[in-house]
């Protein structure tokens, strides 16, 4: 018999916390974006994607956002829409493009496997997943592997669902900033 997603978890040393025990102790920005969620999804287990509206957003967090599409085959999961500062730590917008291979940390050679775990927890588990795993960007033109200085300090992935049952989309919020400097 093969393991299980909370076996997987378990063997895991990628830093996350799986469930609402960040809040205490991540950003303020986090914890905005998070009550931004919470307060849309009401009492039901999480807000449809009609719920999350980018102009009701504070316009500040605008920028560190993304919502990936969960599809039925492969390539699984699609960015639909990508902020400028998630652009911008990547160096190029990959919105239409599936997460393997597109995700935050892809162009420095950080495996894929624990990102595309938190997206499987979110979708199985129905729950929010919070990671801590700073990530320094390349530049915007994609033509080297000299840094930016932007950087990513935590993000959270949170469920999104149009039947109230099944995850269809993860909405992700990531605290980016600029020299020290949130954008």
């Amino acid at each position: 018999m093969g393991s299980t997603l909370d076996d997987e978890i378990r063997k895991s040393a990628y830093p996350r916390i799986v469930g609402t025990g960040f809040l205490d102790n991540c950003s303020s920005r986090i914890r905005r974006m998070w009550e931004y969620w919470d307060a849309r999804r009401g009492d039901r287990l999480m807000p449809s994607r009609q719920d999350i509206d980018p102009l009701q957003m504070p316009r500040d967090l605008l920028p560190c956002i993304l919502l990936t599409e969960v599809l039925p085959e492969a390539p699984w999961l699609r960015y639909r829409l990508v902020g400028t500062a998630q652009a911008a730590l990547r160096g190029r917008d990959p919105t239409g493009q599936p997460v393997q291979g597109n995700y935050m940390g892809a162009h420095l050679g950080i495996p894929g496997d624990d990102v595309m775990m938190n997206y499987r927890i979110v979708i199985e588990k129905r729950t929010v997943v919070y990671t801590y795993n700073p990530i320094i960007g390349a530049m915007p033109d994609g033509s080297s592997m000299r840094q930016l200085p932007w950087h990513a300090s935590s993000s959270v992935l949170m469920p999104l669902s149009s039947d109230g049952e099944n995850v269809d989309m993860v909405f992700c919020f990531s605290d980016l900033d600029k020299d020290g400097l949130h954008p």
